[in-house]
């Protein structure tokens, strides 16, 4: 794999949406349940940014986990995979909390000031991951948490460490090292 000169990451690639049922198998749900890997940080009234939210494997138990109160902002680049989570919601209760948002490669574009941020094997895929993390600088405020997750097959740890940096860099301080199967990750929070 060749590395991006603009960052220390392999070439970025999407996951391909003909292949987005791989991102909600049962065994998945085993290994990685969002329930349980959320439950801890979610509550009722937040404001919350699914980044990179694909199919909406976690947006829709975080939606659950507000309790009708609060909204999730499911943030993808690929209309593709928005599109198959607004599917799954046409006859859900939870699409009333549940905002939809179309970003650009370059550009997040959310002004919204966030109490979560979700960022489940998402930064890896980001071709533009600098731009990104200073836009989400404007929507912390003090006490955001963010949970950062990737794959440690598929993310080195270096780069890994890298994405960690470029959060401190923005404010964020590291306050938990989560268990997550085959993941390498981190729960980081606004000081």
């Amino acid at each position: 794999m060749t590395k991006s000169p603009m960052n220390k990451f392999p070439t970025t690639h999407l996951h391909p949406l003909e292949k987005a049922s791989a991102l909600e198998s049962r065994i998945r749900l085993v290994l990685q349940n969002p329930g349980r890997i959320l439950k801890r940080y979610i509550h009722s009234g937040m404001t919350v940014l699914d980044l990179g939210c694909g199919t909406g494997y976690f947006t829709l138990e975080i939606a659950k986990l507000l309790e009708k109160k609060g909204k999730v902002i499911a943030a993808d680049v690929q209309k593709g995979m928005l599109d198959l989570l607004i599917h799954k919601l046409e006859n859900s209760e939870l699409k009333k909390q549940i905002q939809i948002h179309n970003n650009q490669e370059n550009t997040l574009n959310v002004t919204e000031k966030l109490d979560f941020i979700l960022a489940f094997y998402s930064f890896h895929e980001m071709k533009y991951i600098g731009s990104i993390i200073n836009e989400l600088q404007k929507t912390i405020k003090p006490g955001t948490r963010i949970l950062i997750s990737e794959q440690k097959f598929h993310v080195s740890k270096c780069a890994f460490n890298t994405i960690v940096q470029k959060m401190e860099n923005i404010g964020f301080e590291i306050c938990k090292r989560p268990k997550i199967f085959l993941s390498r990750s981190v729960i980081m929070k606004v000081s």
